[in-house]
């Protein structure tokens, strides 16, 4: 039948049943534009989602590295703790001092903990005390504390003559100042 037709003919034909498709599908279906839009999105959430996975599986192999790093860092926060506590521990630096000055032979007559003074990421906690003993016993003890594991720092040393202490010379008062770790301080000014 399309043959017994003239060329031009043929193609009106052709034409015409082109527009009637076209026409037929968007009466089918009307919103395949809409479609067609959503389908790119998917598309681009799919690429997304699929770099995602890319770099989580990059990260999963370095999982082992970072768990490795993570207790290194535990190992050095306990190490930093023991020289900057995050309590005062009044109780166990007392009991360490009137250790100390026992095994340097001194007499341990004051131990006056102060205030806590904030200093940036930690506070200060002054220790006012007062000992007598020997000369050369005090050095024993100022070395001793210098070698405690926690910082403490010894300042307004003043000695004089300790009166009717028999073989105990002098009487000696300083400030042994420790320090504490202020967390929430720290946390603060990360944030900043």
């Amino acid at each position: 039948m399309l043959e017994r037709l003239p060329f031009w003919g043929q193609v009106v034909l052709m034409l015409a049943l082109a527009v009637g498709c076209v026409g037929i599908a968007y009466y089918l279906w009307p919103n395949l534009k809409q479609k067609g839009e959503e389908i790119a999105t998917i598309k681009t959430e799919l690429e997304d989602m699929n770099a995602k996975i890319l770099e989580g599986q990059a990260i999963e192999r370095q999982l082992a590295q970072f768990e490795q790093e993570v207790a290194n860092l535990q190992r050095k926060l306990g190490d930093i703790q023991q020289i900057l506590p995050t309590d005062t521990e009044t109780g166990d630096l007392l009991r360490w001092i009137k250790n100390m000055s026992d095994q340097s032979n001194l007499e341990l007559k004051t131990f006056a903990p102060g205030s806590l003074k904030p200093v940036d990421f930690y506070k200060e906690f002054p220790i006012e005390m007062d000992v007598v003993g020997r000369y050369h016993d005090l050095g024993i003890f100022l070395d001793r504390v210098s070698k405690y594991s926690r910082i403490i720092n010894v300042d307004n040393l003043r000695m004089g003559s300790n009166q009717g202490g028999g073989d105990k010379t002098i009487r000696a008062s300083f400030t042994a100042t420790t320090f504490v770790y202020d967390d929430k301080a720290a946390a603060g000014e990360a944030q900043q």
